[in-house]
């Protein structure tokens, strides 16, 4: 048995979310399970290229670009291009902007 951590009752209510939204065949964005957009929202977890997304969503360039801007505008996701590779930027999404901070150190 493991002992407690801080995240249990965060981590509980978001399993508790996705539980829900999984018996209503729906991902954590609220796109449907199997779909182009739940495809797409997969991928973005551990990168992924345009070319990549289109092939394994079974879609074309163009359609998995419009989900990207969509994601971006109405669910207010930070997404970030390195190297051709698109992924979601939680650093962004966490407040940290990847900029050091200017603590003065004493």
């Amino acid at each position: 048995m493991s002992s407690g951590l801080k995240r249990d009752r965060a981590d509980t209510a978001y399993a508790e979310k996705a539980h829900e939204l999984s018996l209503k065949n729906r991902n954590w964005l609220r796109h449907g399970i199997g779909t182009t957009a739940d495809k797409i929202d997969e991928l973005l977890l551990d990168g992924a290229t345009i070319e990549q997304m289109a092939k394994r969503a079974k879609t074309t360039k163009a359609t998995v670009s419009v989900h990207l801007s969509h994601l971006r505008k109405e669910h207010k996701l930070a997404i970030v291009r390195e190297d051709g590779v698109f992924r979601y930027d939680m650093d962004k999404m966490n407040g940290n902007d990847g900029r050091k901070s200017k603590r003065k150190k004493s």
